[in-house]
């Protein structure tokens, strides 16, 4: 009996790249499917643009590669999380 694998719902960007790591797309082929459109959304929300130092610019990115998401993510986490400290935040 062949055994089927399941892609798994991945919540953080990290766990699906460390599960890709280790692990083939042809490991999934059962649940692969062709299609004919690729639609791509963007997301919603505000793109903000920070004037950084270049070591700052240069820590950053060090930080984001470590916990492995883009240094774009971290900074809306850590803005988010300041909110979330802040009364004004809904």
């Amino acid at each position: 009996m062949i055994k089927e694998n399941k892609i798994p719902d991945f919540t953080p960007f990290q766990e699906a790249r460390e599960f890709w790591e280790k692990h083939s797309l042809a490991e999934f082929a059962n649940e692969l499917e062709e299609t004919k459109e690729i639609k791509f959304a963007r997301k919603s929300g505000l793109i903000v643009s920070l004037k950084l130092e270049k070591d700052d610019e240069k820590q950053l990115r060090h930080l984001a590669t470590r916990q492995g998401v883009k240094y774009s993510d971290l900074i809306t986490s850590w803005v988010k999380e300041r909110l979330q400290k802040s009364y004004w935040y809904g």
